[in-house]
């Protein structure tokens, strides 16, 4: 079964607040076709998580320079932080190429 290195990122373009990732750990292996869970925390920098509403969470496949991130499927398109600290979502296997680690 397929298996891909998978980068996590939120977009929150007018927000200062700063989200700490807390799963899965960076460099993390997924297997596609599984859930994907990201849970996050406040990290005490910026605006609280607590005056926000809204997020847009996508899985992202690139580097950390933002010219070279793409994304690659939503994980939580309309995403309500009062719902709380993580989201969910299966992406089919069928979204990488067919490289180890696509």
């Amino acid at each position: 079964m397929l298996t891909r290195s998978l980068l996590f990122t939120t977009l929150l373009p007018l927000a200062l607040a700063d989200v700490q990732f807390t799963s899965p750990a960076a460099g993390a292996t997924l297997q596609a076709g599984k859930p994907i869970t990201a849970k996050w925390q406040d990290s005490g920098d910026g605006t609280a998580l607590t005056d926000l509403t809204t997020y847009t969470l996508f899985l992202c496949a690139g580097g950390n320079d933002a010219a070279s991130i793409i994304q690659l499927a939503p994980i939580n398109a309309n995403g309500q932080f009062s719902a709380g600290n993580e989201a969910s979502a299966t992406v089919a296997a069928t979204l990488g190429g067919a490289d180890k680690n696509a």
